[in-house]
């Protein structure tokens, strides 16, 4: 039986070079404290899922994820509805979930941690495939519209080299040239035509953006921001307002709702923690089970 299961992403940022020598000093901190430790790297996408899974089945307490967003949002899917803690060791691009949580980056505070097993009860949002039922879990975000259609276009090579930046130069190149495609929102009873949505469960979008400003994650309710104009001036003006802190609800083409559920209807795009899951129409609700994620 495995007490922790480490499992890192060796093409996230952070994990290449100085991190993989950390990774090797965590291990061995933990080993010392009188836990077994058992180290899995991923080898393509959807491979984290399956090493948690595998975690579990050998009777795993802990996981770690070392690597970013991405990463985590992999194990989150083998772990809802079971009583594992997960600790992140942010390593990735943005590490969104990390800074909204003020986890520890130095192993020292890592492992102490780990050791303490103090956690927060994360509800996580679930996005469901209206077409095929397949379900994905997110702990931060979905996004509907333009940046999923960033996300799918960001350059695997650009991101590795410049990071969070690859995603803002992928944002400008395609603002100018992005055909902006209405879809529905259904919600409370109403339905709303959006050319953008952000179904937030965090309250900084993306790490930097205050688009859901309002949004909390150990609360079971997503904060939404839906966008209704079809002019990229206007966006270029929202996203400004979003990098100072400015709140855009006043808007008229710009609303913030508060619910538990919705569903989306359209052709749009959709991405969930940085990831494109597919296409609309999804259904979107928060999970009764949280996940618990060891805190400082």
């Amino acid at each position: 039986m495995t007490d922790v299961v480490l499992i890192a992403n060796p093409c996230a940022r952070g994990v290449a070079g100085r991190r993989r020598g950390e990774i090797a000093s965590l291990t061995s901190a933990l080993a010392r404290c009188g836990l077994r430790i058992e180290t899995c790297w991923t080898t393509g996408p959807g491979d984290a899922t399956h090493l948690a899974s595998r975690a579990l089945g050998d009777g795993a307490g802990i996981i770690i994820a070392a690597g970013g967003d991405g990463t985590t949002n992999e194990i989150l899917q083998s772990i809802v509805g079971t009583k594992v803690k997960l600790a992140i060791w942010p390593a990735g691009t943005a590490n969104v979930l990390a800074r909204a949580l003020a986890l520890p980056t130095s192993v020292e505070r890592a492992v102490a941690a780990i050791i303490q097993g103090r956690t927060r009860s994360i509800y996580p949002g679930i996005a469901t495939s209206d077409a095929t039922g397949l379900k994905r879990y997110f702990l931060l975000m979905a996004g509907i519209g333009l940046d999923a259609s960033i996300v799918a276009r960001v350059r695997p090579r650009l991101k590795s080299r410049l990071g969070q930046l690859a995603f803002w130069i992928s944002g400008v190149e395609h603002l100018l040239s992005w055909h902006l495609t209405p879809f529905r929102i259904e919600i409370d009873g109403r339905t709303i035509e959006a050319t953008f949505a952000a179904i937030g469960r965090a309250p900084r979008y993306g790490g930097e953006l205050a688009i859901t400003p309002n949004a909390r994650l150990d609360q079971p309710e997503f904060e939404i921001c839906i966008v209704s104009s079809r002019s990229r001036w206007r966006y270029l003006q929202l996203l400004w307002r979003a990098i100072f802190d400015r709140l855009i609800e006043d808007a008229h083409d710009c609303l913030l709702l508060r619910a538990s559920q919705l569903r989306a209807r359209g052709e749009a795009a959709v991405q969930v923690d940085g990831e494109l899951i597919g296409r609309l129409p999804m259904s979107f609700t928060i999970s009764a089970s949280p996940v618990e994620i060891i805190v400082p």
